[in-house]
């Protein structure tokens, strides 16, 4: 579990929860999101909550860091799918964040173009597993990008492999291939972070 050192602008990344993905044949038959915490010049973003099954596992999660649900500012929703936004509901302070073409509810802050968020962390579309998928971007002391399901898992980058689930396999890769430019650690939706092959 990644635990970065802030970077020059203070900016830090934690991966609260490890998602995964279980599988029976080459059907999902269970899947929770990663969960990230940024935080950057004193404040607080969670990128994806996870399954609703694993909202306990998200509150010890928080407790762990030191962190009240109620103090984190901003979450991201890297998409709308239920296995990221289960834990939603523990954010009852902080403006929700999604891309447009996801139609979020009411309330959210509606993405389009790339968005600074905080100091050293910014938006970037990244469609093909959705339409309105997007990853989140930050300059810690590396630059990571929290990838959702533009790249579920470490398999993804190493195949060279569109998400199994996608509405265009080209356009998949194509996020893929533009996450995996602009990263020194990759944050997947299901799984840990990895290190980007080469960076070093």
């Amino acid at each position: 579990m990644i635990h970065s050192a802030p970077g020059r602008s203070g900016t830090s990344v934690r991966l609260l929860l490890v998602g995964r993905l279980k599988r029976s044949g080459s059907v999902v038959v269970e899947a929770s999101s990663t969960v990230t915490l940024v935080i950057s010049a004193g404040r607080m973003m969670v990128v994806d909550t996870g399954s609703a099954a694993e909202m306990d596992s998200l509150r010890e999660a928080l407790r762990a860091s030191s962190v009240d649900p109620d103090e984190v500012d901003m979450v991201v929703n890297t998409h709308l799918h239920l296995d990221h936004i289960g834990g939603n509901e523990l954010f009852s302070n902080a403006k929700f964040y999604a891309h447009r073409l996801e139609t979020p509810p009411i309330g959210t802050i509606r993405v389009s173009d790339e968005l600074e968020l905080l100091p050293g962390v910014r938006t970037m579309h990244t469609p093909g597993h959705t339409a309105g998928s997007i990853s989140v971007l930050v300059q810690a002391d590396e630059r990571y990008a929290i990838c959702g399901d533009a790249v579920p898992t470490k398999a993804n980058i190493e195949q060279h492999a569109p998400p199994s689930m996608n509405i265009d396999p080209l356009l998949a890769l194509k996020s893929m291939d533009a996450l995996e430019a602009y990263a020194d650690v990759m944050v997947p939706g299901h799984g840990a972070a990895f290190e980007v092959v080469g960076k070093k």
